[in-house]
């Protein structure tokens, strides 16, 4: 029975450069596939000093986004306050998302953040910053100082006077005010004197019955004499 042959060296070589560059390839061909699309530019830039803020904000993207519904792509841009100045809805056009902006009454630091979806079907977000230099007038500026509508001062020599409430008089007291500490005194006075008047009226009844003890012993020994005398005779 014949041998087997074994393969060569020499032959494997190539086979296994061949298998090296093939996975080198398909590694190349995958890595753009699964990268996400990414915000290329943006205007304002990012970073940037704009004199006012413009009517809308762009975004340029690395390629066209999907948009399958409006809350595919938000655009928030915050004022320094916390308040979000957007106007409406987020615009796409193919790479390109624009966003309006409403009425803007503050200077300094603007937030921008993004939310878009990849043409590989990814949601991808970002933010990024820029300053307004000059505030645009709205609603919550302030009011020129030669307003019409505005309520003028009082003149400096014009004191408008106090109202002072009526101070009530003795004749405006009713009578029955009066008339009840009055009252009140006499039945006071006639509680404490009426202790003293029981006690006058029991010394007389006590010295009543005193006196009428006496008489009768006095006329009692007067009766006894007589009788003595009458006796004798």
């Amino acid at each position: 029975m014949p041998a087997s042959r074994r393969p060569r060296p020499h032959r494997l070589v190539p086979l296994g450069l061949a298998a090296l560059l093939a996975l080198l390839g398909s590694v190349a061909v995958a890595t753009p596939a699964a990268a996400h699309d990414s915000l290329i530019s943006s205007d304002p830039a990012a970073d940037s000093s704009v004199e006012a803020m413009p009517e809308e904000i762009t975004l340029s993207f690395s390629a066209a986004l999907l948009t399958m519904s409006p809350q595919d792509t938000i655009v928030d841009v915050v004022a320094p306050s916390g308040a979000d100045v957007s106007e409406g809805d987020a615009v796409v056009d193919g790479a390109v998302v624009r966003q309006a902006i409403g009425t803007v009454t503050e200077a300094g630091a603007y937030t921008v953040n993004w939310h878009v979806v990849s043409s590989d079907g990814h949601p991808t977000e970002g933010t990024f910053a820029f300053t307004v230099e000059t505030a645009s007038g709205g609603s919550g500026g302030v009011a020129p100082e030669n307003d019409a509508t505005a309520t003028p001062p009082p003149p400096k020599d014009v004191v408008t006077p106090t109202p002072v409430a009526p101070t009530a008089t003795p004749s405006d007291t009713p009578s029955a005010t009066a008339s009840a500490p009055a009252e009140d005194d006499e039945d006071r006075s006639f509680g404490e004197m009426l202790p003293w008047i029981l006690l006058i009226l029991t010394g007389v009844a006590v010295l009543g019955a005193l006196i009428a003890v006496l008489v009768a012993r006095v006329r009692g020994g007067k009766d006894g004499a007589s009788r003595e005398t009458s006796d004798q005779d």
